[in-house]
């Protein structure tokens, strides 16, 4: 019987002894695993984090802008003197315009200008041109044409109503030595009337308004 009790001792040793080699840490490690070595571990201080290298952000594909063509539509451009005329067709040519030139009898053509009468010199129309805008007064251009040259002009229309509103506003500002008068009343005032212009161009024209006093630029129904 002892030889019994010794065979199931021995059997028992086995058996622990291969749940014990299965569970060792040793068992399950992976080829050429280097230990951990406390000692060579070293804390980076914020310095030297932020002296690491940096992973470059990804760049985001640049979406392409729709183009947006201008708007085209008709205008009509004046009024102008005979002189006047020439030059703003002159203008339109620049741009590949065509225009057809539309007599205004006088009546027609009548327009109430609010304005500063010409000063002696350039300098001393843009040191005015600053000073009415110190007063808030922002529309405004020097006139560039020679019969009203270095004059402040401050708006022309066609009806008078808005023209002497526009002065009393200017006045109650502290703009003193503004006038309102009459232009454009004499015999040969002729528009322009341009089909097909891109809106684009249409403020490029507008800009000029200091080279042709007493005009304007208004949208106008196509023929």
């Amino acid at each position: 019987m002892k030889w019994i009790v010794w065979l199931l001792l021995i059997v028992n040793l086995l058996v622990l002894a291969y749940f014990n080699l299965d569970l060792s840490p040793t068992a399950n490690a992976p080829v050429n695993h280097q230990p951990i070595q406390p000692e060579k571990l070293k804390l980076l201080s914020p310095q030297e984090i932020d002296a690491l290298p940096k992973k470059e952000p990804e760049a985001k594909p640049i979406e392409p802008i729709a183009y947006v063509p201008p708007t085209v539509a008709c205008y009509e451009w004046g009024t102008f003197s005979a002189n006047n005329l020439r030059r703003a067709r002159a203008v339109l040519d620049r741009y590949s315009l065509a225009a057809i030139v539309k007599q205004q009898t006088s009546q027609e053509s009548t327009r109430y200008w609010v304005y500063i009468p010409r000063l002696r010199s350039a300098e001393l129309a843009q040191a005015k041109a600053e000073e009415l805008r110190a007063l808030g007064v922002e529309d405004i251009f020097v006139v560039q044409e020679p019969q009203w040259h270095n004059a402040i002009s401050f708006g022309v229309f066609k009806d008078e109503q808005l023209a002497t509103k526009l002065l009393e506003e200017l006045k109650a500002k502290g703009v003193v030595s503004a006038v309102k008068g009459v232009r454009n009343q004499e015999k040969g005032q002729a528009s322009l009337f341009i089909s097909n212009m891109p809106s684009d161009t249409a403020a490029e024209i507008e800009r000029l308004k200091p080279d042709f006093p007493g005009s304007e630029l208004k949208q106008a129904t196509c023929q």
